[in-house]
């Protein structure tokens, strides 16, 4: 579609405002997933844009099934542009891609008005559509709801999923609008492979695009219901409509129930199961509607695991009545789906836009990034409520300006508390004292600044508010040996405790990986006796897990057992022949002990490892050959 210099103009103004807003965000730090996602990451530390380095940096990633190397190699080239991980760099990216997107979502509702125009037989009002597009894509961008989306680094897999999916939806319509008026062409043709490049992208961003197929094909029904080929659809004899939608219906049972016991696998580490996830999240979504339609700078937060679990369709309470408002507003989209097309496909929008990540998966309960496009959809529905005809009118645009003004006050409100890693950290326990995670973060932050006190209040209060994470104790004893703190015995037997009855969740393998890292140094040291029971105790309860060797053997070597680290080593190596890091240590411990022909012996092990390795390491398997090549020069 064409852009007049109206539209034009707006967009030039609408990719402005966000940064304005955001400014004051982009020195906050790197925060949680950006330490293990982006600069734990040493692939991404690329030093030039060759393809071995490109491609390296790409598939570097542990996130999701495809890996998101999209993102990935995004992060890489912040990181080679900006000569290091300089985080106001990587922000500034996260921002441009919000404007982007923003100026995406102007046009998205541009052609999805003018169509709706169409489909209900009103006259295509040109300003109203301007206006439409233009409020809809402004409240959306300077929206608390999508900070986190913006200002939390990692969150640019999110973000960038929703600039692809809006690009193949806008592509899509773009070809469906051509082809309503003009024979198929090589025209429509281009239109609809760059549409499905779009995807790809945005599936390799993040998974979730793949529910675009979805929002499309919610488009189709609600906007070209009269065109081809459903016009076709319904000439067709009453019985031969049931066949299809019987077929249809059967196969999105199949397509439910292998979803369902692909998920059923994932929650042995998590604190609920899957029925209480499903349930939990019908209260999540009204929640999340709430803060799109009435947000409330204490109802966002970086965390939500203060939200209660519900357990049953009555405990609590509000878990029946989400469920009957969720029915009930789907109800009434689907009844008002042919005089109100627009609100009809926001609302479908929304609920397709979370099929995936506030459903039955075994994800973490709620994060605000999840709506950052299903949100999109809310506010199209809102404003669909507005008469077209009024849309230009001045106190509906004054009324607008002044909800922009409110938002947009809202979210650099938010933003200037995201600049300061401690600001972020004592707001956030402000707005949300019940979270465990939060007052984690609040502890962090104040053993930073060496404010002991307020450290371990905090993460005593952490340990308190969720008993069955292990990682808060790990933290707690990691926070009184970083400031030279007697250990209490009591504290020693209550982490184990949990590390025995409590499951292995991420956080605490990160706890443990983190320490693992810091053993040798001074800080850390007091934790090596302790640390080794902690990991011999999880070592009892996953045997076979070749990280869990890995770390004892890290531990082994901080206390100078190198025999006792070799052997954890190789017993990791053998547990998982594909992974890497066990064989580069023995390397390390070999040529130290002066082994050099031992050493070369690994490194064979390491060369074949490497081609079956998900995780090429072919750079620092050159540098490693070339420092033994080294060596043995200088025994000659």
């Amino acid at each position: 579609m064409r852009l007049s210099k109206y539209s034009l103009s707006f967009i030039a103004i609408l990719t402005l405002i966000p940064f304005a807003i955001y400014l004051p965000g982009i020195f906050g730090p790197f925060i949680f997933d950006d330490t293990s996602n982006i600069t734990n990451n040493s692939l991404l530390r690329i030093t030039d844009l060759s393809l071995t380095s490109l491609y390296s940096s790409a598939t570097s990633g542990a996130a999701g099934p495809l890996k998101r190397p999209v993102a990935m190699l995004s992060f890489s080239l912040n990181y080679y542009f900006a000569n290091g991980y300089v985080a106001s760099a990587f922000k500034i990216t996260n921002i441009s891609i919000h404007c982007i997107n923003a100026a995406l979502a102007f046009i998205l509702c541009q052609q999805l008005f003018k169509r709706a125009t169409i489909s209900t037989g009103k006259s295509d009002h040109y300003k109203a559509a301007l206006w439409f597009a233009s409020s809809i894509s402004l409240i959306w961008a300077v929206h608390p709801i999508n900070l986190t989306s913006v200002l939390y680094i990692v969150q640019r897999m999110t973000s960038l999923s929703t600039l692809f999916s809006l690009s193949c939806i806008i592509l899509y319509l773009s070809a469906r609008n051509h082809a309503i008026n003009n024979p198929f062409s090589w025209h429509i043709i281009g239109l609809l492979f760059a549409s499905l490049a779009s995807l790809m992208l945005a599936l390799f961003s993040k998974e979730n695009a793949i529910i675009i197929p979805l929002i499309i094909l919610l488009i189709e029904l609600t906007l070209y219901s009269n065109n081809k080929p459903w016009a076709l659809f319904n000439e067709l004899p009453k019985q031969y409509q049931l066949t299809i939608w019987a077929t249809v219906l059967a196969f999105c049972m199949l397509v439910l129930l292998w979803a369902i016991d692909y998920a059923s696998g994932g929650f042995s580490n998590r604190p609920f199961t899957m029925l209480e996830r499903a349930l939990t999240e019908s209260r999540v979504l009204c929640f999340y509607i709430s803060l799109i339609l009435v947000p409330r700078i204490n109802g966002f937060g970086l965390f939500h695991d203060d939200i209660a679990l519900s357990t049953s369709l009555f405990s609590p309470w509000t878990t029946i009545t989400s469920i009957a408002f969720i029915i009930g507003l789907i109800a009434t989209a689907f009844y008002h789906r042919k005089k109100k097309p627009l609100f009809a496909l926001g609302i479908g929008w929304f609920f397709i836009g979370h099929s995936l990540e506030s459903t039955f998966f075994s994800l973490e309960i709620a994060h605000e990034h999840r709506n950052n496009l299903p949100s999109i959809g809310i506010i199209i529905a809102a404003f669909s409520l507005t008469p077209f005809e009024k849309l230009g009118n001045k106190k509906v645009i004054a009324s607008i300006i002044s909800i922009a003004l409110i938002l947009g006050s809202t979210t650099w409100l938010r933003a200037k508390q995201w600049g300061n890693y401690q600001t972020l950290a004592y707001y956030e326990a402000e707005h949300h004292p019940e979270s465990p995670a939060i007052q984690a973060l609040l502890s962090n932050a104040a053993n930073q600044v060496g404010d002991i006190i307020v450290a371990t209040l905090a993460i005593k209060r952490a340990m308190e508010l969720e008993p069955n994470e292990t990682a808060y104790a790990i933290h707690y004893q990691n926070i009184l040996a970083i400031h030279g703190k007697p250990i209490p015995a009591k504290l020693q037997q209550e982490t184990l405790r949990r590390i025995r009855t409590n499951r292995l969740t991420p956080s605490t393998q990160l706890a443990l990986d983190q320490i693992a890292g810091c053993l040798k140094k001074a800080p850390c040291a007091p934790l090596k006796e302790n640390y080794l029971a902690w990991i011999n105790t999880v070592i009892q309860k996953a045997p076979n897990t070749a990280v869990y060797r890995y770390m004892r053997g890290k531990a082994h070597r901080a206390m100078n057992n190198d025999l006792a680290a070799l052997n954890d080593y190789q017993k990791a190596y053998d547990i998982s022949n594909t992974f890497l890091h066990p064989l580069f240590e023995m390397v390390d411990i070999l040529l130290r002990m002066g082994q050099v022909a031992h050493a070369e012996e690994i490194v064979k092990k390491i060369e074949e490892a490497n081609k079956r390795a998900s995780l090429r390491r072919d750079d620092e398997l050159k540098k490693l050959k070339a420092t033994i090549a080294g060596i043995k020069a200088s025994l000659v």
